[in-house]
């Protein structure tokens, strides 16, 4: 065999096996969705351009437009994408808790968990809610369907612990449900404005004290 023979074979052997259409068009997204998430959480959505974000995934502008047809499209596929990794994060410690309230307090721990470990993906989180208000109305709906989804969750996992006992029987469990969520939220929008002088995981223990008190039922002597 050459030198040149064998510098080919080296070079295709350091560039690994060939990837398929559909390997190289699922890494491509997730790259683009991955420079999506840095952008926004390091500039915010308003300097994070389609070709920035080609820039930095390594592709050209036209490479967004090709696999998301638009920005609004991109978007919403990383909020969806966010939401589901997030979900599939908090269903470990929900599911070992013994009953109701402790895995409304294990649900509330990772929110804080996915916060100290992701804080940008957090903060591009949170930046995208907050534009879904203003410029980006095309992902109000998406926001809302998801909060939805969340209150919805947490409402059944409340009544199931009404029935089992764990829980107190005279709460509304869907009013309980969004307070617990406009609690999540309004910290977490405390802290990113202010991770400095606001300790996170004091602010989520004390949560989780919260939704004990309220939930536990009345013990009588």
């Amino acid at each position: 065999m050459s030198t040149e023979t064998d510098q080919s074979a080296g070079a295709e052997k350091r560039r690994g096996p060939r990837l398929s259409k559909a390997e190289q068009t699922a890494r491509a997204r997730s790259r683009l969705l991955r420079a999506t998430l840095d952008l926004i959480g390091e500039r915010g959505y308003q300097r994070a351009s389609l070709a920035a974000i080609g820039e930095r995934a390594g592709y050209s502008r036209g490479v967004v437009n090709f696999h998301f047809g638009s920005k609004a499209a991109l978007l919403a596929t990383l909020v969806e994408e966010m939401f589901e990794r997030w979900s599939r994060t908090a269903i470990g410690p929900v599911t070992d808790a013994s009953n109701t309230i402790d895995a409304m307090c294990a649900s509330v721990a990772s929110v804080r968990d996915q916060a100290s470990e992701a804080p940008v993906e957090s903060r591009a989180f949170y930046l995208l809610l907050f534009e879904a208000l203003g410029p980006l109305p095309e992902l109000r709906p998406r926001f809302a369907a998801l909060h939805e989804s969340i209150r919805r969750g947490t409402a059944d996992r409340i009544r199931a612990g009404i029935e089992a006992g764990h829980v107190r029987s005279d709460i509304d469990p869907d009013a309980q449900a969004a307070l617990q969520l406009g609690a999540i939220r309004g910290i977490m929008y405390q802290w990113l404005l202010d991770p400095e002088q606001l300790d996170l995981n004091r602010l989520f223990d004390e949560l989780q004290q919260n939704v004990r008190s309220s939930l536990q039922p009345v013990r009588t002597a």
